[in-house]
């Protein structure tokens, strides 16, 4: 089977950016704002689709008392995602919002804690 891989060898020298962004939510949309206002040429990074405002945050309207653990983790749930899960944001009720990390691993050289989140519906 062959194997067709094309790549544009040339596009690192064409192409410099004074910012990179990860993500455009409220804190990369601002941030990438701020940058090119001030004039850098900025670079955005998204990886999730679309989001809705209110429709799309399925949970935020639901009552503590509501989730089968009162919006609380359980230990396995933190036992198979140990970095995810010490993200302050990180709940019962916004755990689908969040990678999970043992479908997606990565190594640590020196202690840094990447959270990652993904928009549901969107390709993980």
């Amino acid at each position: 089977m062959e194997n067709n891989v094309y790549l544009n060898t040339t596009a690192a020298k064409k192409r410099k950016f004074d910012a990179i962004v990860i993500g455009s939510g409220i804190s990369g949309g601002w941030a990438a704002k701020e940058l090119c206002e001030k004039g850098l040429k900025t670079l955005v990074l998204e990886r999730g689709g679309k989001m809705d405002h209110i429709t799309d945050y399925k949970t935020a309207f639901t009552d503590p008392w509501k989730f089968p653990h009162r919006n609380s983790p359980i230990f396995t749930d933190r036992q198979s995602n140990p970095i995810q899960s010490k993200c302050y944001a990180w709940t019962e009720a916004t755990q689908h919002l969040f990678i999970k990390d043992e479908e997606h691993p990565y190594t640590q050289v020196k202690p840094f804690d990447w959270i990652r989140g993904y928009q549901v519906g969107a390709n993980p």
